[in-house]
């Protein structure tokens, strides 16, 4: 008995030592939930909170960015002439995220070097380095920062650096809220674990922005059938015009 009880300690180490040294090498991952994968967009639709939720298998903090699909907006200037505004120049700028959300558990900046977040996209400003001018202005940085703003107003675009809550180290939640106005597409949800100004893991999934209900089938309508659907259109605001006349004439 005793010398099969010095036999296992001396055998444990050899068993032991490789699980551990195992698990102290494994790669390390998180693992990435959310409340839904899809958001039907419909004509009463004021926005949604999605909740994100996972799990990491090495400490450290974590980043969630939200991108849609590129959209195109069109910006006016105003200029004061005396007392007045005036419209002057419409620009429009296109191929650049109608929405994006990043949040984090800590400044960015505390987290990752400006190089690393220029690469991973999470530098709003450089957002829009790639966006195209129609026609070109003459001072892009000041139509880029009139989008930037616009987008801020809309909350298309929010950074907010204490929006990922980790408990426990192991453990994280964040609540992404989406505008009223949104485009509609394949959202990219991408979550990162970042350590020591480092990226030990990264997480990808979807979430489909979809248009349900009788908004879907006019906008595939008119999509299948744009020569029909601008018939249509018009004649039913004709038939409308003629009929609110008739009204009109009768209480007159």
């Amino acid at each position: 008995m005793r010398l099969f009880g010095l036999l296992t300690l001396l055998l444990l180490p050899a068993f032991v030592l490789p699980i551990a040294a195992r698990a102290a090498t494994a790669a390390p991952s998180l693992v990435l939930g959310t409340g839904n994968d899809k958001v039907d967009v419909t004509s009463r639709f004021r926005g949604r909170d999605l909740l994100i939720f996972g799990a990491l298998s090495h400490p450290g903090q974590v980043i969630v960015v939200l991108r849609s699909p590129d959209a195109a907006v069109a910006v006016t200037q105003k200029n004061q002439m005396g007392p007045l505004w005036i419209t002057g120049q419409k620009v429009t700028v296109s191929h650049f995220p109608g929405v994006l959300q990043i949040l984090s558990s800590r400044p960015l900046e505390q987290i990752l070097p400006a190089a690393e977040r220029t690469r991973l996209g999470l530098d709003p400003e450089s957002i829009l380095k790639d966006a195209k001018y129609e026609p070109l202005p003459k001072d892009a940085a000041a139509w880029r920062a009139a989008v930037l703003a616009a987008k801020e107003k809309q909350g298309a675009y929010r950074l907010n650096p204490a929006g990922v809550r980790i408990q426990d180290g192991r453990l994280f939640s964040a609540h992404l809220q989406l505008p009223a106005s949104l485009p509609l597409g394949s959202y990219d949800l991408d979550v990162y674990l970042v350590n020591q100004g480092k990226v030990l893991a990264q997480s990808h999934q979807t979430i489909d922005v979809q248009q349900v209900g009788v908004e879907e089938w006019i906008a595939k309508y008119a999509d299948q059938q744009p020569w029909l659907y601008g018939v249509v259109l018009t004649l039913l605001l004709a038939s409308l015009g003629l009929g609110l006349g008739i009204v009109m004439q009768r209480k007159s």
